[in-house]
């Protein structure tokens, strides 16, 4: 019976991903967890979202997790490693998937984030790690800082 109303209620492509992050990094496949990375997931051509905006995100799919568990939640994917954390001149941090290497372009006038491929910037990561002390990993985070395209128009 369970596998016919398995069949009859798929699972949303965003949980069936979330599922398969969460297993590959040695996770338990939580509710709040679910919910968090789906919410991620559906919203990763906005970019970087705060806990508010995941919550929001999670709230307007149909589930119910307070603010609380929204932090804890992202507080152990990001020790995991499932997430990074992104906190741009001291405003509140925002959170993005890590399965893709990306660098970060914030606006300096609304602090809208975006996030840029790895390979787009390979060449100013070897610059950087060549005219610098550091080293730096190929996952060195490089944040370049410009006008998104709304505050360009503006």
């Amino acid at each position: 019976m369970a596998r016919a109303d398995h069949d009859l209620h798929p699972e949303p492509a965003g949980q069936r991903y979330a599922r398969q992050l969460l297993r590959g990094h040695g996770l338990r496949c939580t509710v709040p967890r679910l919910v968090v990375l789906s919410a991620l997931e559906s919203a990763r051509d906005r970019g970087h979202l705060t806990v508010a905006q995941i919550r929001d995100e999670v709230s307007a799919a149909g589930h119910e997790v307070d603010l609380t568990t929204v932090y804890r939640t992202v507080s152990t994917l990001v020790d995991a490693t499932v997430l990074h954390a992104l906190v741009v001149d001291e405003r509140v941090a925002s959170y993005g998937l890590t399965d893709t290497p990306h660098h970060h372009a914030v606006c300096t006038g609304c602090g809208a984030i975006d996030e840029v491929p790895a390979a787009d910037l390979s060449a100013a990561l070897a610059a950087a790690r060549s005219g610098s002390r550091f080293a730096l990993p190929d996952t060195a985070g490089l944040t370049l800082h410009g006008l998104c395209p709304t505050c360009q128009r503006a």
